[in-house]
């Protein structure tokens, strides 16, 4: 009897409690399991919203921020052609290069800008099959650092993502990205830029007709394949999206259904930051 009586005062406080204040009253501190699923389930949350953006028809190629362009070497080339001529007899490259892409068969209008179209066709074409490799990363991630990580700035849980996989990812990913490449031409269309440098181009003179070997004026180098260069780009794509989705998550958790996200990420600990 004397204990139920002790319970009502106490049950009376509660009930006059604001349900702020009953909320903390129960918080509890978060255990280093918690706060490990709470930073993977943001993470998967991120892999998925930005997998979905990136596989969507331009999510690369209309989006800046994770638009694939041409390598330095290539984006050089480009530019050599369409403000440079041969020395000799004073044609412009931009002229050879149309005659060059009228006996192409490969090429439609411009090698350039066509490749740039089919590396983000084959980027938003492998993200689809990316989620996976990133799970699996997200899976295997100790919980030694998850305290330091979620006590972080605002991107820590990618970063220490991509210090621990990056160089994993994209050999697992490099594959889907040539294979994707392959279909969307563009190893083709890189192919067809190599094949200008050797390409030979006749100029009619006054007395006499001088063949023009592309290779002899022009000395750029350019990578042996685009496969790289296009999956490096591409991963970090990803990566740039997944950031910014931890950003909204350590920002509003609330806005999230999973408990866990709502939970880690609205403690103490994640707002020390």
């Amino acid at each position: 009897m004397k204990k139920t009586l002790l319970l009502i005062p106490c049950l009376i406080l509660l009930l006059m409690c604001s349900c702020e204040e009953a909320e903390k009253f129960f918080d509890l501190p978060l255990s280093e399991q918690e706060i490990a699923e709470g930073l993977k389930a943001a993470l998967n949350e991120g892999v998925d919203e930005s997998t979905t953006s990136a596989s969507a028809t331009d999510g690369y190629l209309k989006n800046e921020l994770i638009k694939i362009f041409l390598p330095t070497e290539v984006a050089a080339l480009q530019e050599t052609i369409a403000n440079g001529s041969v020395p000799v007899v004073g044609v412009k490259y931009s002229t050879i290069m149309d005659v060059y892409i009228a006996a192409t068969p490969d090429i439609d209008q411009d090698p350039f800008e066509e490749l740039i179209t089919a590396m983000n066709r084959g980027a938003e074409s492998a993200a689809q099959k990316a989620s996976p490799i990133f799970v699996d990363a997200i899976t295997s991630m100790s919980i030694t650092d998850a305290l330091a990580i979620l006590q972080g700035g605002e991107t820590s849980a990618t970063e220490y993502f991509i210090s621990k996989t990056r160089s994993q990812l994209i050999d697992s990913f490099q594959p889907d990205i040539k294979s994707a490449l392959d279909q969307t031409q563009a190893t083709t269309l890189y192919a067809s830029i190599q094949g200008f440098l050797a390409y030979e181009y006749e100029v009619n003179l006054v007395v006499t007709t001088q063949t023009i070997a592309v290779k002899d004026y022009i000395n750029q180098e350019l990578p042996e394949s685009i496969d790289g260069y296009a999956t490096e780009r591409a991963v970090e794509g990803l990566f740039y999206l997944i950031g910014e989705e931890e950003k909204k998550i350590r920002a509003n958790p609330l806005d999230y259904a999973s408990a866990i996200i709502q939970k880690v990420f609205g403690s103490d600990e994640a707002q020390t930051n």
